[in-house]
């Protein structure tokens, strides 16, 4: 029976552990280090990306040797980029917290874009602007 008043005084069961953690820690500083080698994996598949965008022609066969057709090429970066969503999580083998789970797609994207879109004008403005300077490639 029990001794206090209001009973409920016996052993009780369970202990005072916590329920275990199904997450193993995680070292902030080399997961920083991590996603620091991430973005400028992203920034460099921007640079190559813009450069492939402008080179390969996209368009019909009748077209200049550059890419006339600019949501292709668009989507040539979205593809891309989505590839190294892949290349980080198995690649890379970068292992998130599930709270920071979003990090490894949100990462780089900025100097993704930009590098993108600058490396893509500049190849595209340089192919306009001179005449037979940009290589003849077809599909």
């Amino acid at each position: 029976m029990s001794s206090s008043p209001k009973g409920g005084g016996g052993p009780k069961r369970g202990g005072t552990s916590t329920p275990p953690n199904p997450e193993p820690p995680v070292d902030r500083a080399f997961l920083r280090h991590q996603l620091q080698i991430l973005a400028w994996v992203r920034v460099g598949l921007g640079a190559f990306s813009g450069f492939l965008a402008g080179f390969l022609p996209f368009g019909n066969p009748g077209q200049p040797p550059f890419s006339a057709n600019s949501y292709a090429d668009i989507y040539f970066a979205v593809f891309i980029y989505i590839g190294s969503y892949y290349l980080a999580k198995y690649g890379l083998r970068i292992r998130m917290p599930y709270k920071d789970r979003n990090k490894l797609i949100t990462q780089g994207i900025g100097g993704f874009i930009m590098i993108f879109l600058f490396v893509w004008i500049l190849y595209s403005t340089f192919c306009f602007s001179v005449g037979g300077s940009c290589p003849h490639f077809s599909l």
